[in-house]
């Protein structure tokens, strides 16, 4: 973490009239722009009920110090919340998005956050390696059989997530650590039988992996 992002103003504007939310890095911001019809207590309401809108796609925006766009980038749905703190640890000024994807039935879809870095003029998904050296996206999803959450550790921010899948005749429950280091993020997964729901209450965070351990 580099003294320049670290020191910066981080600061949460929203604006009703253009229903826009942003979250400043330095003189950047970064920003969430919903469409005009969606006042705030009718997000709200519709939040995770799988309601079918009739609006626009969120969209998440770069803007530079001068207030040009650099970078647009189309979400999956209207319904959208961009958290308004930046992740600490990260190798670089990371924020979480997420995006409503509920469905009106099933236990698989709700809520998805994804931490999106900015890099130079890009805002890019942030991309974790596994112990077998393979790397892929960040993807916490919060249904009835997954969950995360952020857990400040040496004052880094680690993401754990929990989800179980229906997996060659039985559940298969996956712990996942995400851990940011000074150059990019690694992830330890741990995986056991048995079935893990959200009624259950959040796993303790020994029950995730804190070090290299098989990618399974």
């Amino acid at each position: 973490m580099t003294r320049g992002w670290c020191l910066a103003l981080i600061a949460l504007a929203c604006s009703v009239a253009r229903a826009q939310i942003e979250v400043s890095v330095g003189c950047k911001k970064i920003q969430l722009v919903l469409d005009e019809q969606l006042a705030p207590a009718e997000r709200d309401r519709l939040w995770a009920t799988g309601e079918t809108i009739a609006a626009a796609p969120a969209v998440l925006q770069l803007r530079d110090c001068g207030g040009e766009v650099l970078e647009t980038v189309p979400l999956e749905a209207p319904l959208a919340r961009l958290d308004a703190a930046v992740l600490q640890g990260a190798p670089h000024p990371t924020v979480l998005v997420t995006v409503d994807l509920t469905a009106e039935a099933g236990t698989y879809n709700g809520p998805l956050t994804r931490p999106f870095a900015l890099r130079g003029n890009r805002l890019q998904p942030v991309q974790a390696k596994a112990a077998n050296g393979r790397t892929g996206p960040i993807l916490l999803p919060l249904t009835g059989k997954a969950a995360w959450k952020k857990l400040r550790v040496g004052g880094r921010d680690q993401l754990l997530a929990v989800r179980s899948d229906w997996v060659d005749g039985r559940f298969i429950t996956r712990f996942s650590r995400y851990v940011p280091a000074r150059q990019e993020w690694s992830v330890y997964v741990r995986s056991q039988a048995g079935l893990w729901e959200s009624d259950g209450g959040f796993p303790s965070p020994n029950r995730f992996p804190t070090g290299a351990r098989p990618h399974r």
